[in-house]
């Protein structure tokens, strides 16, 4: 085997060793991900913040090998990036990376968090929802309204559990609101799915398809 021959295969397989570190750390992200959107209660909070830490790294080592990991790779390997507009595709990498843990959770479920209020004695997770939701409609991703209708149904909900002498450790609610995904909101969260749907249809894949999908990146890597 010639000099030449030994330095190719070795770049060949330092290619292939970024690539498997790539792929299992977007395995790893992508799991989180669909935990998170099924709603696994125990798991959701600390899913969501290795989320964010995940993320927010753009390189990781193994194998001493270097794999670069950015947020912007979310976006840009996602179906609707390439559908948007000039102007929406900067905004959708900017969004995700602007994305805290419980703003996160916060974005995937809008539409399905009941009723949401300002107590006059909130706990500590009704504090945090209402403060991401802010953040999440300072960013433009979600709109928020006031809402008498729901501030109405919680009242009556307040008087028929004190009625039954039931707890209502809460108080009464100060003002109350509904939130809406605006068109960046759901950009984002479609991404976010987008992504997910990908890297955990690559995790799910039978051995035989796995196997095949690495000989093609080797020769792609070999040409």
């Amino acid at each position: 085997m010639t000099h030449q021959t030994i330095r190719i295969s070795l770049v060949i397989w330092e290619r292939l060793l970024k690539s498997l570190n790539a792929a299992l750390f977007t395995a790893l992200l992508c799991l989180g991900l669909y935990a998170l959107l099924t709603n696994f209660s125990e798991a959701r909070g600390a899913l969501g913040k290795l989320f964010v830490k995940l993320t927010q790294i753009e390189s990781f080592e193994g194998f001493n090998v270097k794999a670069a990991f950015k947020v912007d790779q979310i976006a840009q390997s996602t179906p609707i990036y390439q559908d948007l507009p000039a102007e929406m595709k900067d905004m959708l990498p900017e969004d995700i990376r602007s994305l805290r843990a419980a703003w996160v959770e916060r974005l995937l479920y809008v539409g399905d968090q009941g009723k949401l209020c300002v107590f006059e004695f909130a706990d500590q997770k009704m504090s945090e929802g209402y403060h991401a939701d802010q953040h999440l409609a300072a960013d433009g991703l979600i709109s928020m309204k006031d809402s008498r209708e729901v501030k109405a149904q919680v009242l009556e909900d307040m008087r028929q559990a004190k009625a039954k002498n039931e707890a209502w450790p809460n108080g009464e609610p100060r003002s109350c609101y509904v939130t809406e995904l605006t068109k960046r909101g759901r950009n984002v969260k479609t991404a976010l799915v987008q992504f997910l749907r990908a890297g955990f249809a690559a995790a799910t894949a039978t051995p035989a398809a796995q196997r095949d999908n690495a000989r093609m990146k080797v020769a792609d890597m070999a040409r």
